[in-house]
């Protein structure tokens, strides 16, 4: 799985680099003077920064913080962690009144989540898509696909259990946090400075590839953030100029362009009625719809071009493509005070990069999606300053190098290093560099895996944490940053203390198999090389000659040879078209032929799948428990 990618200037202090949404959109902007605001970005990175992010939240409740998020903002992995802790602070908030809440209430939550969230996904997210023979039928359909599926799942694995009394699945417009003993219209940037604990704001980012902008799904709407009404250009002035030919640029110093926006409605009973029910979980999987891996989220009906006579089909892909740690988000919504975690995998440098085609095509979008990352923390660092923001990733700490030029005399001079610092906050340099190499997935991560980040970032976040707390001008009517809520019970990540800053081998290998995207178990078990190819010799053997006398005598040849070349036709069509205007009229045919074709692979795949389930994934999960781990 690709690796998604707010952002500020590191401070050299004491050797190790520190950096000092219910309604959003429309309605934030009318509001014209907004309070001090705490902000909270959730970087993407797949469940890799989904269990970094609860680390830093583990951090944030035992400071004392969480009570003061006004604002989420969520990317991807980020967003599938940051939905279930955002239901379970609806259902705290609508369950007690303010002066009844406490620091305690918020710690529990994370214990809860710590606990909940690992036991579902070591159930497998990813493999579970393919694993159901209905589902997988229903994929020849285009109205149907692996997003959709992904969907159901995050909804009954992870937030349907929350809050079981609503919606089956949960709707985006039931998001809204109705406070208990709060106003009875109540309004986050109107009623919130009154409150202890804020009601916050949820933005889940994704990747609009119609036009290449921002998509934030909230409990108000869904579409494209607005333009702030004092940085849109007359539209008057833009006609008449030129003799009209100047296009209708709606973004700040006429930068972006282009000739649509599909910009949100005031609300979700303004828009169409089918798409007025959307549900919580398909808004999660489109913001973590990684290109490539999933299909991109579909949402029709919901606009039309009416220059155009065209329907509008959103397509919706990753919010990392856009902004993987969710910034402009906190910008926009006109926060003051920023904690960033960013668990997104950060570009790594070579000696001799290949030269090829597509190694050079994949290596300019890994440098593209960098800078993206670099221009979204420069942003915030050059519009809100270092003081205010508290950020963590997961190169921290680590060794830098910086290596000069070969002079004249064929010498060259020693390389300057910048030491590793990681120590400083208890995690090994081989440990947090291994940590930060771990896959980009949605499949099933180990009790090693998973306590690992979230004990690293635990770690990480506390100085500076506790540097925000006691330096953000925010954070000024706050507890003091030596006061702190200590869980009832120990995190269960701490158990992997022993191991994160005196890695035995054992420990080593699981990390560095871990960062496997396929064929983990195999490196994990060596008997699986010979059993898996005996299965799969021993299923030809017996089920082989069924299946071709099946064919012969339900499928005749000519059936097969014009799918085949119906399938060519629609890889084709498209390139073709402008020249042969007929194969227009073969197109329908040719996108059916096409899901037919993509169902019967996942059909003939659901045995493999569920064989997968049942028997690799528990052994891979089981012998990643802690209790198993070689001690140090």
């Amino acid at each position: 799985m690709p690796a998604y990618t707010v952002f500020i200037l590191p401070i050299i202090k004491t050797g190790r680099h520190r950096f000092n949404s219910n309604l959003t959109g429309k309605h934030l902007m009318s509001e014209e003077k907004i309070q001090e605001r705490l902000g909270l970005g959730l970087s993407g990175g797949g469940l890799r920064a989904s269990f970094f992010h609860i680390g830093v939240l583990a951090q944030m409740a035992e400071l004392n913080l969480l009570k003061n998020v006004e604002v989420i903002s969520t990317v991807s992995g980020g967003s599938i962690i940051g939905a279930l802790y955002y239901l379970h602070v609806k259902k705290l908030l609508e369950s007690k009144e303010d002066k009844d809440i406490t620091d305690r209430d918020y710690v529990e939550i994370v214990h809860t989540i710590e606990k909940d969230f690992l036991e579902a996904t070591e159930k497998n997210i990813r493999m579970e898509t393919f694993s159901s023979f209905k589902a997988n039928f229903r994929m020849m359909f285009l109205n149907y696909s692996r997003s959709d599926r992904i969907a159901e799942i995050y909804n009954d694995w992870l937030y349907q259990k929350v809050l079981p009394g609503v919606s089956t699945p949960i709707q985006m417009r039931e998001l809204k946090i109705f406070p208990k003993g709060g106003e009875e219209n109540f309004h986050p940037n109107k009623h919130n400075a009154n409150r202890s604990a804020k009601v916050p704001i949820l933005v889940l980012n994704a990747t609009s590839l119609n036009t290449g902008r921002n998509w934030q799904f909230t409990a108000q709407t869904m579409g494209e953030p607005l333009v702030p009404e004092e940085n849109k250009i007359n539209a008057t002035s833009a006609h008449a100029h030129d003799n009209g030919h100047k296009p209708l640029c709606l973004s700040d110093n006429d930068i972006d362009c282009k000739p649509i926006r599909l910009s949100a409605a005031d609300g979700y009973n303004d828009i169409v009625k089918a798409q007025q029910d959307f549900p919580l979980a398909h808004a999660v999987a489109a913001s973590a719809c990684v290109p490539g891996l999933f299909d991109p989220m579909a949402v029709s009906g919901l606009y039309k071009d009416l220059e155009q006579k065209l329907d509008i089909r959103v397509q919706l892909v990753d919010g990392g493509v856009h902004d993987n740690q969710g910034i402009d988000v906190l910008l926009r919504n006109k926060c003051t005070c920023f904690v960033i975690s960013d668990a997104s995998g950060q570009m790594n440098t070579e000696d001799s990069p290949e030269t090829g085609s597509v190694p050079v095509l994949l290596r300019t979008s890994t440098i593209l999606q960098d800078r993206v990352r670099t221009e979204g923390l420069l942003l915030l660092k050059n519009s809100q300053g270092m003081h205010n923001v508290a950020f963590m990733n997961l190169r921290a700490g680590l060794e830098v190098r910086e290596i000069f030029p070969i002079d004249q005399h064929d010498k060259q001079p020693e390389d300057k290093i910048f030491p590793a610092t990681c120590t400083e906050f208890g995690v090994a340099p081989e440990v947090q560099e291994g940590l930060s190499k771990i896959r980009t997935d949605l499949d099933a991560f180990t009790e090693v895996e998973a306590y690992s980040l979230m004990l690293d970032a635990y770690r990480m976040s506390k100085q500076d944490l506790e540097h925000f707390k006691e330096h953000a001008h925010c954070m000024q009517a706050a507890k003091p940053a030596s006061e702190r809520t200590e869980p009832e019970a120990p995190w269960k990540f701490a158990g992997i203390e022993p191991w994160i800053n005196n890695p035995n081998d054992d420990y080593k290998q699981q990390l560095k198999i871990a960062q496997m995207t396929f064929g983990k178990a195999l490196m994990r078990f060596s008997w699986l090389w010979i059993a898996l190819p005996v299965v799969v010799i021993a299923a030809i053997y017996f089920l082989g000659p069924h299946l071709v006398a099946w064919l012969k005598s339900s499928v005749p040849v000519y059936v097969l040879v014009i799918a085949a070349v119906i399938w060519l036709i629609s890889a084709m069509a498209p390139k073709l078209a402008h020249v042969f205007g007929f194969l227009n009229v073969l197109r329908p045919q040719a996108e059916v032929a096409k899901a037919v074709f993509r169902a019967t692979g996942f059909l003939l795949g659901t045995v493999f799948v569920k064989f997968y389930q049942l028997f690799i994934n528990p052994l891979y999960v089981n012998q990643g428990r802690l209790d198993k781990l070689t001690k140090p």
